[in-house]
């Protein structure tokens, strides 16, 4: 989960901490709470949750109510979302600087630990564990590693941003990663550049964010190698084990919470506009989904940015993707 944090703070409050102070305090937080939700930390809360089926296990708030949230998109993305990759992600080797497409049978063992039984039907989802009331998880599957990666970046946002108010800054915006949170009135809303995926020292679309709102991108350029030509990506389908190829090269999501939206960028992401619009639309949420055609990029987004969303420059793509 391990991200820098680009912060801009604006106007404080009359007996604000200083800025520095603050911004101090805030890298502090993101280390601790890095360490609480790394999945290959032995200092991790995540830990715990390493044991037997039928196992309950005390967890923290925290670690809690992210589960909950992470289960929820689960089971509205049918299992795209997946707090369940770890070893997947481990077997690609994608984190560091070798990564390597696995062997078949690698693979395909990796997957059966995985799953237990047979790879479970499209749409379905298998939750790895339930959230009880009291902060106790109950294990639904046997020594599952979890992984918070998808989400708990999106968590620290929201956290920090709330950090920053509390200590008189309530005007911010906050970046980590393909994570932007905002608060506050700056006298206009704040300017946010969607990526080009395939330049992506320039734009594909400008989103004007209001106070309180939270975006996130995901897309196959942030990690990737190529091998034989073939672009491999971090994205991966947790039922198959491979980079997703739904034909999204990038999807940007809006919604109220940054952990909100750091989930389902990478839900949307593999379930593509044929799956995705409608559960975007039950969930309040607003969806940008980019494709690389033989005509270059284009776009497909849902219907409520209005004017939040400028893509001026970005052609739309044929209604049937």
């Amino acid at each position: 989960m391990s991200s820098n944090f680009a912060t801009t703070l604006r106007d404080p409050l009359p007996g604000a901490v200083p800025a520095e102070a603050a911004l101090d305090s805030i890298v502090e937080d993101s280390r601790r709470w890095d360490s609480a939700f790394s999945d290959y930390s032995m200092q991790s809360g995540l830990v715990a949750l390493r044991g037997r089926k039928g196992d309950t296990i005390l967890i923290s708030p925290e670690v809690a109510a992210i589960l909950l949230e992470a289960l929820r998109i689960g089971r509205l993305s049918g299992g795209r979302f997946d707090i369940g990759m770890h070893d997947i992600k481990a077997l690609w080797n994608l984190a560091s600087e070798n990564p390597r497409v696995p062997p078949g049978d690698s693979l395909a063992s990796v997957l059966a630990q995985r799953w237990r039984g047979p790879v479970p039907a499209a749409d379905s989802f298998q939750p790895p564990l339930a959230i009880l009331p009291d902060h106790r998880a109950v294990l639904l599957t046997d020594s599952l590693p979890i992984d918070l990666g998808g989400i708990a970046k999106g968590y620290v946002v929201d956290r920090i941003s709330d950090h920053l108010a509390a200590m008189g800054w309530p005007i911010h915006l906050i970046q980590a990663g393909g994570e932007i949170r905002c608060r506050g009135s700056k006298g206009k809303p704040w300017a946010i550049g969607v990526k080009n995926p395939r330049r992506t020292d320039t734009v594909a679309g400008v989103i004007h964010l209001d106070t309180g709102m939270a975006v996130s991108t995901s897309g196959d350029y942030e990690r990737f190698f190529l091998d034989k030509g073939i672009r491999y990506h971090h994205i991966l389908d947790p039922r198959r084990g491979i980079p997703g190829n739904e034909g999204s090269v990038s999807t940007t999501v809006l919604c109220a919470k940054s952990m909100t939206c750091d989930a389902f960028s990478t839900a949307f992401f593999l379930m593509g506009p044929r799956r995705g619009r409608s559960v975007a639309k039950a969930q309040g949420v607003e969806v940008l989904w980019i494709r690389e055609s033989t005509h270059g990029l284009c776009g497909i987004a849902t219907g409520g940015w209005g004017a939040r969303l400028d893509r001026s420059g970005l052609p739309g793509c044929p209604d049937e993707w």
